[in-house]
């Protein structure tokens, strides 16, 4: 998440004080145990695989239901699984350079850090081909950050990046750390993030008007999807590894004999015992009896509880389970909906912070742009995302046709699919119309179809012969 500083705090000249950068550095450095803590619960170690019992002879099983990876996984899915449309004048050229860049998987990758975290980065680059465009590449939060004024607007001041650098022999021998501001890249070389003094390597111009790194946020708190489920995750990993525990030790019972001598000695005992395994026999005499000493299960109650626990994982995460009964069968659209409300109310709410982004990531690429004299405005272009979700087109098709005189063919096309261009759609629908009518004229071509004028004509023509 984004860092506050004052902006007082920057030298006289507007560069930024290497006693800054340090602090900022130790501000962000604070947030890696919370990043990664959710990014393992996303890889699927949990905290059940930290388990032990003083017992080493008992069961452990660590059974891991990783629900955080479903969840993250669906929501990302449903927003962004359908590649983002953009429309408008001077939306041309960007198609073109996110086509090119494969945007569409690289805002796939982006969704899923920021459902993990609550956050997500953005670096925009030139690439170096011979007619460089620029590229975006996503920067984890785990070492990325970007550093935003104290202001009501929040206007980014810088954003940093840094990585370990490593000898071959996989030891740490110091950190690169990348300074962006609205204007140029500063590149520094530290031997440990507490250096007062590091090494400027480098500095270069960047033409983008801003700092071309972007935050993009999950929510307003910054919340990853899985987060405020992470206890209950736990409960039922806990739950279903008991469960198998608990069968173990139902194969492991004890058999207990009840009057009647194994042996006077242990050696005895123990060979007594080894017969019994051995032959699966036990002679007993008349006061004599055996029998398992075994845990009694009540599977109903665990499978109540662990039901309760997975409605309440996808309850409150908002994300569904798409497996249950509630998903069965041929529910009507609408009852669909209504299922799906609390995932549409999260994807919306996902889908409104991702376009402030993009809003951002556009303004950037325009600026490099208006270099070339390309003149895009960037607020002219029309951002679409499509949820991924079944469509009924055959319903669709019979509402659009049986609501014909009723409703305009405009807005009946616009139902349909709230995407299809209306008016490139009735060009596209006039052509059709003219080629049947030219294939119609073809097929009765041996007939001389004459026009009203040309006929009148003739008549006239025949009426002076008779005078």
């Amino acid at each position: 998440m984004a860092i506050y500083k004052d902006r007082e705090l920057l030298n006289e000249d507007g560069s930024i004080p290497i006693k800054l950068l340090n602090k900022c550095i130790d501000n962000h450095k604070a947030m890696l145990d919370r990043y990664n803590h959710l990014n393992s619960y996303y890889d699927g170690e949990h905290k059940i695989l930290s388990r032990t019992f003083s017992n080493h002879n008992i069961p452990n099983n660590k059974i891991v239901a990783n629900h955080a990876e479903y969840i993250t996984d669906m929501a990302v899915g449903y927003v962004f699984g359908s590649p983002i449309s953009y429309a408008g004048e001077g939306s041309e050229e960007l198609n073109e350079i996110f086509t090119e860049i494969d945007e569409d998987s690289h805002n796939n990758e982006l969704a899923i850090d920021i459902s993990i975290m609550g956050v997500g980065y953005e670096l925009l680059f030139m690439n170096d081909n011979e007619v460089p465009y620029p590229e975006l590449a996503v920067s984890s939060p785990l070492n990325t950050f970007i550093v935003c004024d104290t202001t009501v607007k929040h206007k980014p001041l810088f954003a940093i990046t840094y990585f370990e650098k490593r000898n071959i022999d996989d030891i740490v021998t110091g950190y690169d750390v990348n300074v962006y501001t609205d204007k140029e890249i500063i590149k520094y070389f530290y031997n440990d993030l507490s250096n007062s003094n590091p090494n400027e390597i480098a500095r270069e111009q960047h033409y983008f008007g801003a700092v071309p790194i972007i935050e993009y946020k999950n929510n307003k708190k910054l919340k990853g999807d899985f987060e405020g489920v992470i206890s209950l995750i736990d409960a039922y990993n806990k739950l279903q590894s008991d469960r198998v525990n608990d069968k173990e030790q139902l194969v492991d019972a004890f058999l207990v004999i009840v009057g009647q001598s194994l042996g006077d000695t242990k050696d005895e005992v123990s060979e007594t015992v080894k017969y019994l395994m051995e032959n699966k026999i036990i002679e007993l005499d008349d006061n004599g009896d055996a029998k398992w000493l075994v845990k009694q299960l009540n599977e109903t109650e665990t499978e109540v509880l662990k039901k309760a626990l997975k409605d309440d994982i996808h309850e409150f995460s908002k994300v569904p389970c798409l497996t249950d009964e509630n998903f069965v069968g041929n529910a009507s659209g609408v009852a669909m909906k209504y299922k799906l409300l609390g995932l549409e109310g999260l994807g919306k709410t996902k889908e409104r912070y991702f376009k402030q982004g993009l809003r951002q990531r556009l303004k950037l690429m325009s600026n490099i742009s208006n270099i070339k004299a390309k003149n895009i405005n960037s607020n002219d272009i029309d951002i679409s995302m499509k949820r991924t979700l079944p469509v009924d087109e055959e319903l669709l098709a019979k509402i659009a046709a049986e609501t014909e005189g009723f409703i305009s063919w405009e807005t009946r096309v616009k139902r349909f699919d709230g995407e299809i261009d209306v008016e490139e759609e009735r060009k596209r629908l006039d052509e059709e119309n003219k080629k049947k009518l030219e294939e119609q004229q073809k097929a009765f071509g041996s007939y001389d179809f004459k026009t009203s004028e040309q006929n009148t004509d003739e008549d006239d023509n025949r009426s002076s012969k008779v005078e």
